[in-house]
């Protein structure tokens, strides 16, 4: 019910937003019970996923900017649901710690000196940050857009990880997947700047920026490691 609602949240807020739009039933049902579990049914988005298309400025630009729309169209949604814990979620990185054994000795040891210092800097700070209800999970295979012309997105998907959270945490998850080892801020830039440009960021939430992308990153390596 979480997920429907804000799909429907959002696309009366900006109505242009290339999210799934939700059909209910012909009695408004937004979700049907069967036999087999919950039914519910979302149009489909045009595109390609971003996960196959070159990786270049315009397209983190693209990024940027439905992400702060998406940001946008979801201020003021809220639900009984929304505020539950996610692993994924970044404030969440200390609950790592029982998952670190499945992580090489070498990384261990980098995760834990993080970790040590995300719960004495980063997770206070966090606190007095904007919160909300945000996607969370803005990855290149959850985005779509048109190999043709790659500067705009053409679909948001997979809100199944949505969760009440500081909201620059949902641009550190997109900025983590935009990391290129070879020129970091190359696509780094293009992302916050387009971000900024239609959600501006505070001071504070910028400061902590490069902490949460690592944050995150960490958190992607110890949760594959461990499943």
């Amino acid at each position: 019910e979480f997920q429907p609602q804000a799909l429907l949240h959002a696309a009366r807020a900006d109505p242009g937003l290339p999210t799934p739009r939700v059909v209910p039933t012909r009695d408004g049902r937004t979700i049907l019970s069967t036999p087999d579990g919950a039914l519910r049914l979302l149009t489909w988005c045009p595109g390609t996923p971003v996960a196959k298309l070159p990786r270049t400025p315009a397209l983190a630009r693209a990024t940027g900017d439905a992400l702060a729309r998406l940001t946008i169209a979801l201020r003021g949604f809220s639900h009984p649901s929304d505020d539950h814990v996610l692993l994924w979620d970044i404030r969440q990185f200390a609950a790592l710690g029982p998952l670190l054994p499945s992580l090489p000795d070498r990384l261990q040891s980098d995760v834990r000196a993080f970790s040590a210092h995300f719960q004495s800097s980063i997770a206070p700070a966090l606190t007095r940050l904007p919160t909300q209800v945000v996607h969370a999970d803005f990855n290149p295979h959850n985005l779509l857009a048109d190999p043709d012309a790659p500067d705009a997105i053409t679909g948001i998907l997979d809100f199944g990880d949505m969760v009440r959270t500081p909201r620059i945490c949902d641009l550190a998850v997109a900025a983590s997947y935009l990391v290129d080892p070879e020129a970091p801020l190359s696509l780094l830039l293009p992302l916050v700047t387009a971000y900024h440009a239609r959600l501006p960021l505070l001071p504070q939430e910028l400061g902590l920026l490069p902490d949460l992308i690592t944050a995150r990153m960490l958190t992607t390596l110890t949760i594959a490691g461990w499943r």
